[in-house]
């Protein structure tokens, strides 16, 4: 899913891409009170594709208010109520800064890029070895 940059709207630019069954979701642009709302709804959206893991890609992001955190909250119990395994990659000092001052970065699944991420939810949603 890929929306063109709106400068009226100021809506944050989604892409997906498919890693072998893994959704990766990059977000860029600003994630606020304005545009979270639009954001999470078209994350929900590749998440009822039932992946065999979704990704959210922040690197881009360039402002990470309070509505991005709770978008990563919702985002998360979502995938947990579908049994989706879900990690995020936040690397970027827009986005770390906002889920240290909440205490979020302890209870959210973060990684440092994206093939961590896609590693880690590849082994979490494989058959069990028998």
């Amino acid at each position: 899913m890929a929306h063109d940059f709106d400068e009226a709207a100021d809506q944050p630019v989604l892409r997906t891409t498919d890693h072998d069954g893994i959704a990766v979701v990059e977000i860029a642009g600003e994630l606020d009170m304005k545009t979270a709302k639009t954001s999470l709804a078209d994350v929900l959206l590749v998440l009822d594709q039932r992946p065999n893991g979704i990704v959210l890609d922040l690197h881009s992001v360039t402002f990470f208010g309070s509505a991005g955190v709770s978008l990563l909250v919702s985002v998360q119990q979502e995938s947990r109520r579908q049994g989706v395994p879900f990690g995020i990659v936040a690397a970027h000092k827009a986005v770390t800064r906002s889920l240290t001052v909440s205490g979020m970065e302890s209870r959210l699944p973060l990684f440092p890029a994206v093939a961590d991420a896609v590693v880690a939810l590849r082994a979490s949603s494989a058959p069990p070895q028998r």
